[in-house]
């Protein structure tokens, strides 16, 4: 009796037949068909600057692409960047662009410090972009060359 009930119940706990609907079989071609359909829909997507900005919108806005782009200011023109844009300041002298206030500085990821409004941007220190309100760098004198990271918007 043990044997049976023993026999029955490993027959049970069985894995699904592979194949079948409960373990179904795909071919290399069809995960790579997946895969590429995916990537083709996520190339698709339009990067643009996240959502709630209080900012409003531009058409200079130049999109996100993941790449670090480098870009020649002059003197007198401001960087404006979006939600988690990165900039490292190469060259010139820059200030920070932000409104005045508690809560309004820019992280300088670098010293671990904040920067307030109108205070120097060090040379190759990485500045980050907390929100969407218009914060940024103001080129005092240039050329100035800036590392960018995300989006970004110049006037």
């Amino acid at each position: 009796m043990a044997l049976i009930v023993g026999t029955l119940s490993t027959g049970a706990a069985a894995p699904a037949e592979p194949g079948s609907t409960n373990d179904p079989l795909v071919t290399k071609s069809y995960v790579e068909q997946v895969k590429s359909e995916l990537l083709s829909k996520i190339s698709s997507i339009p990067a643009a600057p996240s959502g709630g900005s209080n900012m409003p919108p531009a058409d200079n806005v130049q999109p996100s692409s993941g790449k670090i782009a480098t870009v020649k200011l002059e003197s007198g023109q401001e960087i404006i960047g979006y939600s988690g844009t990165e900039f490292i300041v190469r060259s010139g002298k820059v200030t920070a662009l932000t409104q005045e206030g508690k809560g309004y500085s820019l992280p300088d990821i670098t010293t671990g410090t904040d920067l307030l409004k109108d205070e120097k941007v060090s040379l190759n220190h990485l500045i980050l972009m907390p929100r969407d309100d218009g914060r940024g760098l103001n080129v005092v004198q240039g050329p100035a060359y800036i590392m960018v990271r995300g989006a970004y918007k110049i006037q």
